[in-house]
């Protein structure tokens, strides 16, 4: 179990968040299993990325390259910014 925890966290660690300016960041993410993988993948490292300061991603921007990546896989690039969570249906 404690191998299966470190290699999660040695995998989520060579996934940089950049900054792309001011308030914006960029993250790029593979997927052998499409482009709209690799684009849930960026969201959900985007979320947890704001999440540290309790917010979510806003996305700004996608940039997909069906043969990007290493080997080829499909490849996102997302830009993003932190932004208060969506509360409007809970304050009605």
């Amino acid at each position: 179990m404690l191998c299966l925890l470190m290699l999660t966290v040695c995998a989520c660690a060579g996934q940089a968040v950049s900054d792309a300016g001011p308030g914006r960041y960029s993250v790029t993410e593979t997927s052998t299993h499409g482009v709209v993988a690799a684009r849930e993948r960026a969201v959900k490292l985007a979320n947890r990325y704001c999440g540290r300061s309790s917010q979510q991603a806003v996305v700004e921007s996608f940039d997909d390259l069906r043969l990007g990546g290493v080997i080829g896989d499909p490849t996102s690039n997302l830009v993003f910014r932190c932004g208060a969570p969506n509360t409007t249906a809970l304050s009605r």
